[in-house]
């Protein structure tokens, strides 16, 4: 799944993180299956992904946080009229 174009392991590790955490949303959080398309690139983007970490010396812990940083975590609301305003709009979207 690497991509010529990418020279900067940074740059492979973004585009792995984002779709990685696309398949995380689309499975746990929308509860829809993978794929098997998808799950196939899951898998290979998951191994290029830890041996990327594991060469910046990331631990299991840190990639995963990565992954499911802000996931499942609800914004924040400071409950000024703005905060409300966009509550409100969400809820009747």
């Amino acid at each position: 799944m690497t991509h010529p174009t990418l020279n900067d392991p940074r740059d492979t590790v973004a585009e792995h993180l984002k779709a990685l955490k696309a398949y995380v949303k689309k499975n746990l959080v929308h509860g829809e299956e993978l794929t098997e398309a998808e799950k196939a690139d899951k898998s290979t983007r998951l191994v290029e992904f830890v041996a990327i970490g594991d060469s910046f010396r990331l631990t299991e812990k840190e990639m995963v946080q990565l992954i499911f940083r802000d996931m499942l975590r609800e914004p924040k609301q400071c409950g000024c009229p703005s905060c409300r305003a966009r509550i409100n709009e969400t809820k009747s979207a």
